[in-house]
């Protein structure tokens, strides 16, 4: 009755508990609720799995992700081999479609290519990380995008780049001076990436907003931490809660709150680039840039969002792409003697040995061209392209993709396909691309919404590459401790998961081929 005391011998069926028997129902009750989770995710994955689509089958729960292996975009080409070019997996319940091969990706992606306009949304990068902005490429196709990506296309196309000349040749002649003082001409052996950061930011920094890189090592070092913990959560297969929501809420898992704060980190550099270049417009000591030119122009309508996310676009896509193919590069011509001896000399046949020349095209020494080409092939620092969506049906031979399907280019798969590259797939060769200059490679991506800024980093790689080549001989180290023997793309690469392929630590020495004429060159 209400108001009388409950006693146990009011529920004659709990008399016989014992201080056991609760846990025991409670896992009890756990075990079968996980049971019904598993159940219940591997009808629904098999239900919205693509038919006639082959593809390794996988596991409840999480699908194939458990079978990436270490390196997870030559997992997917070694399915390729086997599913063919063009295939699905499941990460977790979602379906994609992979395409692994050159001739079905460019007749896809750029055949059908405003079927690929759109990205998909994922959990922790769009919802965690983004919550102002994000870069072009990861963003939902929109009006907002195509205004996005028309400003930014037309601020990098070969026009605009050539404008652009001046700067890249003036900091290039920065890098080249900061090399020489730091291996103290050519006796001590050191690792030159840090060198290539400060100026592929220090570049991005004078196009983007028209000043360069302000000379604090504390921001520069900010920057390169912020953006290589947004390269973590970005790439397609950083998150595995992106493809597994459970595990959104387990213990210890502070990937959301991570993201979290690498975005409010980040939006403060920005923010003060922003608030610098508007300062320098309004006292009318502002130098063209991208930001300026799209401020001042009433035609190009683009919002506040808008400008972030052009922003977001130039910091980040340089330090992913650029800094890596430099280094890779820079390793392997210390190991291969003979084809930077080529590059030399090629160099010098158009030049000469007293003069690096002007800056011309990236076709002026038709050698290095190839050799910026047989880099970013052979390397694939972005080995899964940014995923796309699906913006309307796709029907490619007996393979039908639905709208709104995730599919990923395997650039990495791409550039290894031997029907188009011969045997010698995996040779550093760049006579292959002297040969054939027109043979493809899939490192920016394809179609519609491949990398806007190709044009700027083919010119930003031909003339770093060119320029260091001439100044100096990349030798190894003179200490058998600080000498390797390789430098292997798919095995030596130090962190497979990240969204750019990085290389291992090493050192080279960079020995001034001819002092009074480099010296004369800086000065100039």
């Amino acid at each position: 009755m209400i108001g009388n005391a409950i006693h146990l011998s009011d529920f004659p069926f709990l008399q016989h508990v014992t201080p056991f028997t609760l846990p025991l129902i409670a896992i009890g009750f756990t075990v079968a609720s996980l049971l019904a989770y598993a159940v219940g995710t591997e009808i629904y994955r098999r239900k919205v799995r693509l038919r006639g689509v082959p593809g390794p089958s996988g596991l409840p729960i999480v699908g194939n992700l458990n079978q990436l292996g270490p390196d997870p975009a030559d997992t997917l080409h070694q399915w390729g081999k086997r599913y063919g070019g063009v295939y699905q997996i499941s990460l977790g319940t979602r379906p994609v479609v992979i395409f692994d091969s050159m001739k079905a990706a460019r007749e896809v992606f750029i055949g059908q290519g405003t079927a690929l306009i759109d990205k998909p949304v994922f959990y922790t990068f769009h919802q965690m990380l983004s919550s102002v902005a994000s870069s072009i490429g990861t963003t939902k196709w929109s009006d907002s995008t195509k205004r996005r990506r028309k400003t930014a296309m037309s601020a990098m196309n070969r026009p605009a780049v050539a404008s652009y000349l001046p700067f890249i040749d003036d900091i290039t002649k920065t890098l080249i001076s900061d090399l020489w003082s730091q291996g103290h001409g050519g006796e001590v052996a050191f690792d030159p990436r840090r060198a290539v950061s400060k100026t592929i930011t220090d570049l991005t920094m004078s196009l983007n907003y028209g000043a360069r890189l302000p000379p604090e090592e504390d921001l520069f070092q900010e920057i390169i931490d912020i953006e290589d913990g947004l390269s973590r959560i970005k790439t397609p297969l950083g998150s595995n809660q992106d493809y597994v929501p459970i595990l959104r809420y387990l213990p210890g898992n502070n990937l959301s709150a991570r993201a979290k704060e690498i975005n409010r980190r980040r939006l403060v550099y920005l923010h003060r680039f922003k608030r610098e270049m508007e300062e320098r417009i309004e006292k009318q000591v502002d130098k063209p840039c991208i930001q300026g030119n799209c401020i001042k122009d009433p035609e190009t309508k683009l919002d506040e969002i808008d400008l972030m996310s052009i922003s977001m676009s130039m910091v980040s896509g340089g330090l992913d792409t650029m800094v890596n193919t430099i280094a890779w590069a820079i390793g392997t011509l210390a190991l291969r003697q003979d084809i930077q001896d080529k590059a030399y000399n090629a160099i010098c046949d158009v030049y000469g040995p007293n003069s690096w020349g002007p800056i011309g095209d990236e076709n002026s020494v038709p050698y290095i061209s190839a050799l910026v080409k047989e880099s970013l092939r052979t390397f694939t620092v972005l080995r899964l392209s940014l995923p796309r969506r699906a913006w309307k049906d796709i029907q490619y031979g007996e393979i039908f993709i639905p709208k709104g399907t995730t599919i990923f280019l395997n650039a990495w798969g791409c550039n290894r396909d031997e029907s188009v590259y011969g045997p010698d797939v995996n040779e550093f060769r760049p006579e292959r691309f002297a040969e054939d200059p027109d043979l493809p490679h899939a490192a920016y991506g394809f179609g519609t919404r491949m990398c806007a800024g190709f044009n700027l980093a083919n010119r930003q790689l031909y003339i770093l590459l060119l320029r260091l080549i001439w100044a100096f001989k990349i030798d190894l180290s003179k200490d058998p401790s600080e000498k390797y023997q390789q430098l292997r793309p798919l095995e030596d690469v130090s962190e497979p998961f990240h969204l750019a392929a990085i290389p291992p630590d090493y050192k080279v020495r960079l020995v001034p081929r001819n002092e009074e004429a480099l010296r004369n060159m800086l000065a100039a």
